[in-house]
């Protein structure tokens, strides 16, 4: 019993290890969550809190699904033959990753969706245009929205 609640937690950390590594390779980062207004719709940003936690339900569902821990009952000792992998426990580093992935695609579009309707509302900048080309999508929405404000030339 006690190996299957020690397996629990190994498939966890790698999910969450998984989550941390997508926290790195977005513009997500270390931050915690928080709520981003734009034009009245407020979007989430989950943060590394939000990539952790969606990274070890994948992980989960993924070991819990296809291991052969899935078949054993939790209030049981465990039947011969069951075997915790390297494999297994990759596996829930991959699947905790693609979940965080997944989750940061989701903000994405709800960010770029914001940053478009910003931009259509500001007068036209080439200057803007080409930062966006090579920002992060939480980077065009600030493009965006700074793109609204008058200049300070326009207030003198």
């Amino acid at each position: 019993m006690g190996l299957v609640w020690i397996a629990l937690l190994v498939v966890c950390a790698a999910g969450a290890f998984g989550g941390c590594i997508n926290a790195l390779m977005t513009d997500n980062g270390f931050f915690l969550p928080y709520k981003q207004n734009s034009h009245g719709t407020v979007i989430v940003r989950p943060g590394f809190l939000g990539n952790v936690l969606v990274s070890v339900a994948s992980a989960l569902i993924s070991w819990g699904l296809y291991s052969s821990f899935g078949s054993v009952e939790l209030l049981q000792p465990l039947p011969a033959g069951i075997s915790f992998t390297l494999a297994s426990v990759v596996g829930a580093m991959l699947i905790g990753i693609g979940g965080a992935r997944w989750l940061t695609n989701e903000v994405d579009k709800q960010l770029l969706r914001a940053a478009a309707a910003e931009a259509a509302g500001a007068p036209a900048s080439s200057n803007a245009s080409q930062q966006m080309l090579v920002a992060s999508p939480a980077k065009i929405l600030d493009i965006a929205q700074k793109s609204q404000q008058p200049s300070s030339q326009e207030s003198a």
